[in-house]
């Protein structure tokens, strides 16, 4: 894990309910709410069916979501 990290609340697109994981691959002060980004995965031979499979999220240099999207779960 890179230090200094930062832990989010990350909302999958179409999902209604959120989770918290890490960001990473970003300067901490560039990180914003409704920012898109990416799951970084374990190596092939650790993937499992859980959350566990992510290492952490990073960017995707999408442009951000609307926040009408992921208003009602601030």
């Amino acid at each position: 894990m890179e230090i200094p990290y930062i832990c989010a609340q990350v909302l999958i697109d179409g999902a209604n309910i959120s989770f918290m994981s890490l960001i990473q691959e970003i300067p901490v002060d560039e990180i914003r709410m409704g920012m898109r980004v990416k799951a970084v995965w374990v190596d092939e031979e650790e993937l499992g069916p859980s959350l566990a499979s992510v290492r952490y999220f990073k960017p995707s240099g999408a442009p951000d979501a609307d926040y009408e999207t992921y208003e009602e779960y601030l």
